[in-house]
């Protein structure tokens, strides 16, 4: 190759701006070479510019905008999604019925539950307590069911009082005025004794409790008289010696009887 064909070739080979400062150099072949030399170091550390399309900046602007709107969308349905979700996986299978109670801001106690559970009442047999004083009867309710049964305390603090109970027949409708004039041997004979409680003045009955057992009507009187010895009226309705049987005590001298002073009333008793 000729020294000129290969001048030629530098100078088509090295885009210089000024072809003709090669045209210059060409008589020195050193000077030619050393200027292509440092024309190709410069083109090397040049940083290429990537030329975009004519767009792509509006392209790029509206992606951006996409994501940022999906993204607002995702985390509001998040946001909406959680408060349903909170305690779904809680079952409540207590058959008792629960009642919140609300917190006290004052003492800023904890929340508790109260548990209730409903159960049926029981009804059974009544015991009454009956009371006597001078003079009526304290405690005995115008009805009672079957089964109930009477207890006696004498409240006086000086008379003897009994309580005498009697059923009355269906037929018999006499009042509490009716009975009152009654002598007290004819109660026997007329009507049916169901039991009687003798007590000494400020002391139970001696003698336990009187059972209904039957509806009906009854009868309820004190057959002791008043100013009666106490004593003497607890030796006749309970004797020391148990061979001697008992005697009613309006047999005990005193005046007027227990029921003519006001100790008499009819109640009922009826069916559970």
């Amino acid at each position: 190759m000729s020294i000129d064909t290969a001048i030629q070739r530098l100078r088509d080979a090295n885009p210089v701006p000024e072809p003709g400062q090669l045209i210059r150099e060409s008589d020195d072949l050193a000077a030619l070479l050393n200027e292509t030399w440092q024309r190709s170091m410069n083109m090397q550390t040049q940083t290429p510019q990537k030329l975009e399309p004519e767009g792509r900046e509006s392209n790029r602007g509206w992606l951006i905008a996409l994501a940022v709107a999906a993204g607002i969308i995702f985390v509001v349905g998040a946001l909406a999604l959680l408060p349903m979700t909170q305690g779904s996986d809680v079952v409540d299978e207590s058959p008792n019925t629960t009642i919140p109670v609300v917190v006290d801001p004052e003492t800023e106690a904890l929340p508790v539950e109260i548990t209730t559970t409903s159960t049926a009442s029981v009804s059974g047999p009544t015991t009454v307590q009956v009371q006597a004083f001078d003079y009526g009867f304290r405690g005995i309710p115008d009805e009672m069911t079957v089964g109930d049964a009477l207890e006696f305390t004498n409240t006086s603090a000086s008379e003897y009082h009994n309580l005498v109970v009697f059923s009355l027949d269906g037929e018999d409708l006499r009042t509490v005025e009716d009975y009152v004039a009654i002598a007290p041997e004819d109660f026997e004979e007329e009507l049916t004794v169901v039991g009687h409680l003798d007590a000494a003045p400020g002391e139970e009955a001696f003698n336990g409790r009187i059972r209904l057992q039957t509806t009906g009507r009854y009868l309820a009187i004190d057959m002791t008289r008043e100013g009666a010895d106490p004593v003497a009226v607890e030796r006749a309705v309970n004797p020391a010696d148990p061979s001697i049987a008992d005697s009613p005590p309006y047999l005990v001298a005193g005046g007027q009887l227990g029921y003519e002073n006001g100790m008499i009333l009819i109640f009922t008793v009826v069916d559970k």
